[in-house]
């Protein structure tokens, strides 16, 4: 694919890229924000650095790809809302931090009836010697990979993801959006590209539907331990500074906490989806 108003350098064979040539602090043109879509569409994830943004401009870039999706969890000391920007959420983690946020591979928000459709994260601060990696891999890939028996296996089969592990909700009983619940597709197509994605992931992947207890936990095992083979896998090294933008439709990510007890702060926000993940 050509692109006519950004550079595109990718970071793997078959996921992300890094965008060069635009300056993601100003207003962008109509053409520059395609050819960032192309490039969404065509890697899975995309990489800017040296972009030194504010909650205005943060929101601003989401803005150009649809309405901001409010982040369903609980109250958390490090990671709350921005004050004047309720889905833009800053993330903070030190040496007093029990927890940080995306310790588990996951799609943002499958949780949900219609989950987030990209993920927009900005590390304005990170740990340094290079910690704090972010790994992304392609599901979209991943599924191409499987066998003919385990694709016809799948087809039609539906998975329930729920919000309570990954969201602590025994802690949080009083903040409903904890508790969400939602049935999807196993293998979904994605609307822009066509291509089929397995979507099921440990943190919010809870069983199979319509299928014994003990099949559905050695399906889910084999299918996340499928998903998370190198082949089809990268890890992105932060400087400050820097953003990542994720299509939840078809990547699923992890952050990796090697950097205790140094800092990292970051501010992430979410392009909300316009439709319930389908399979055809």
């Amino acid at each position: 694919m050509s692109y006519n108003h950004i550079t595109v350098t990718k970071s793997s064979p078959h996921v992300g890229a890094e965008i060069g040539n635009v300056d993601l602090t100003e207003p962008l043109s109509e053409a520059e924000v395609e050819d960032i879509r192309n490039a969404i569409n065509a890697h899975g994830v995309v990489f800017f650095r040296d972009q030194e943004l504010n909650p205005e401009s943060h929101d601003r870039f989401v803005r150009y790809f649809g309405e901001p999706h409010v982040h369903a969890g609980g109250k958390s000391t490090a990671s709350k809302p921005v004050d004047g920007y309720s889905a833009l959420r800053k993330q903070y983690f030190n040496k007093d931090s029990a927890r940080i946020s995306g310790e588990t591979w996951h799609s943002d928000q499958s949780c949900a009836e219609v989950p987030p459709m990209y993920s927009v994260l900005y590390q304005q601060i990170i740990p340094p010697d290079g910690g704090g990696n972010t790994m992304f891999l392609s599901a979209a890939k991943a599924y191409d990979e499987l066998s003919p028996s385990m694709k016809a296996y799948l087809e039609g089969k539906t998975a329930t993801h729920t919000a309570g592990k990954a969201f602590d909700a025994k802690l949080t009983k009083d903040n409903k959006e904890t508790h969400l619940v939602a049935e999807h597709p196993m293998v979904t197509v994605h609307p822009e590209s066509g291509r089929k994605v397995l979507y099921v992931n440990p943190n919010f992947t809870s069983h199979i539907n319509d299928v014994p207890e003990d099949e559905s936990r050695h399906i889910l095992e084999f299918l996340y331990q499928h998903t998370q083979r190198p082949n089809w896998m990268m890890r992105f090294n932060w400087t400050n500074h820097s953003i990542a933008c994720w299509d939840n439709r078809a990547v699923q990510h992890y952050a990796i906490w090697d950097y205790w007890p140094n800092e990292r702060l970051g501010f992430r926000m979410f392009v909300g989806g316009t439709e319930r993940p389908r399979a055809e």
